[in-house]
């Protein structure tokens, strides 16, 4: 057994725990429909270590786009607030898309499983503040507060 499919096994095995039938494909991918707006993309690394966690998030306006350009690069600042995640652009299918990599061996079943939570919570805050501060102009505040 190759460590790729040691990997999509683990990976695999993990997932199963939440959905019984979830299997990827012969490439390492496994798409989950969370709802009708909802797609998450598991896509395990030809060289077996890292696990890419991958959702489309949201087209960008028609009008002043910048602004939601502006606020996409906000939020990556220190992979503050979208803990850890970060947008990125989707030439194919012409929106932002959130990511996460986890390393697969510094992983376990739990700690997997609140990934995706969180990494769910994150598609939600994101197309939360991107479309909220992309109409009102608003600047995403990601600063550190200290006592």
């Amino acid at each position: 057994m190759t460590l790729f499919s040691e990997a999509i096994a683990t990976v695999e095995r993990w997932v199963s725990t939440r959905i019984p039938d979830a299997c990827f494909d012969d490439e390492g991918i496994l798409a989950l429909e969370r709802d009708d707006e909802t797609m998450i993309v598991i896509e395990v690394a030809a060289n077996g270590v890292i696990c890419h966690l991958y959702a489309p998030v949201c087209h960008p306006p028609e009008k002043a786009p910048e602004l939601m350009l502006i606020t996409a690069l906000q939020l990556n600042r220190f992979g503050r607030p979208l803990g850890g995640c970060w947008l990125a652009w989707d030439p194919d299918l012409g929106m932002f898309a959130l990511c996460y990599n986890l390393r697969i061996p510094d992983t376990d079943a739990q700690a997997f499983n609140n990934t995706l939570d969180n990494f769910t919570l994150s598609i939600d805050q994101a197309r939360r503040l991107l479309s909220t501060n992309s109409a009102t102009h608003d600047v995403v505040d990601t600063s550190l507060q200290f006592a």
